[in-house]
């Protein structure tokens, strides 16, 4: 808490634009040490990925050991789907939802409204190691899924996976501004990994939820693994990108609003 007010007193005797711009970067990495420290601190967050990447890991070896050595395509796209869809859901929502929400119980809130630190930057610097780590653990989750690496379209992978992991940085972020604690963000992430998670986990199990899961931004996502991992070339339909845009947007906007009405924006 000490380190973002020197930073904010910092930043307010500035006068020139050059001064306004160095002191709004001086914001943002401001509060993103204090995510950062909060996030590394919790022990329980940062064992997540760590859960994700060994249980890939884990069921690739016992499923190779069922199938003979070697995976089939539908068991290589079911590691990567629920690999995929769990680091970004889970580890997103909880995350970054939690962090929020201990910030809250401690007051480093506080400081924040007191501050010259706008919606915007209290966002960026939220989100930015979260948003690495999820995107970190998506490659990784890639690479140990079995997929055979020369058929992996890298441009759409990486657009894709940067989109829907935003994406849930931001409906993390919700859930904390919501949650009255720690606990509490818990239970709000509930509906989202409900919704987020299982529907695109398990659409290939039923017609309405695959229909349903191609209107969600993880539902896109697994659409494109689903295509890796039968070796069929993934194009992005115009429902991809609205669907990813849109429901990024949404995101954004909501968290803005929640922010600046529960009184953390300055007027």
């Amino acid at each position: 808490m000490n380190s973002l007010n020197g930073n904010v007193q910092t930043m307010e005797m500035g006068g020139c634009p050059s001064a306004q711009r160095a002191g709004n970067l001086h914001k943002l990495a401001a509060v993103a040490r204090i995510k950062w420290l909060c996030i590394s601190r919790n022990t329980m967050i940062m064992i997540g990925p760590v859960l994700v990447i060994g249980m890939v890991y884990v069921c690739k070896i016992l499923y190779g050991i069922n199938s003979g050595g070697t995976l089939v395509p539908f068991l290589r796209g079911v590691l990567l789907n629920i690999g995929i869809t769990m680091n970004i859901c889970a580890e997103g929502f909880i995350m970054v939802g939690t962090s929020i929400a201990e910030e809250k119980e401690s007051h480093t809130l506080r400081v924040l409204m007191t501050s010259s630190i706008t919606g915007m930057q209290y966002f960026i610097g939220s989100i930015l190691f979260p948003f690495v780590m999820l995107m970190a653990v998506n490659y990784i989750v890639l690479f140990i899924s079995g997929i055979p690496m020369d058929i992996v379209p890298w441009i759409p992978f990486f657009f894709v996976s940067m989109v829907v992991s935003l994406t849930s940085c931001v409906l993390g972020m919700i859930v904390g501004i919501c949650a009255k604690n720690q606990m509490n963000a818990n239970l709000i992430s509930y509906p989202f990994l409900m919704v987020f998670m299982m529907v695109p986990i398990f659409g290939n199990m039923s017609e309405a939820l695959h229909k349903i899961s191609g209107f969600l931004f993880t539902g896109v996502m697994t659409g494109m693994t689903e295509c890796l991992a039968a070796g069929e070339t993934y194009v992005m339909s115009p429902l991809d990108m609205a669907v990813l845009f849109g429901e990024l947007l949404i995101s954004v906007l909501v968290f803005l609003v929640l922010y600046k009405r529960n009184g953390y924006e300055k007027d």
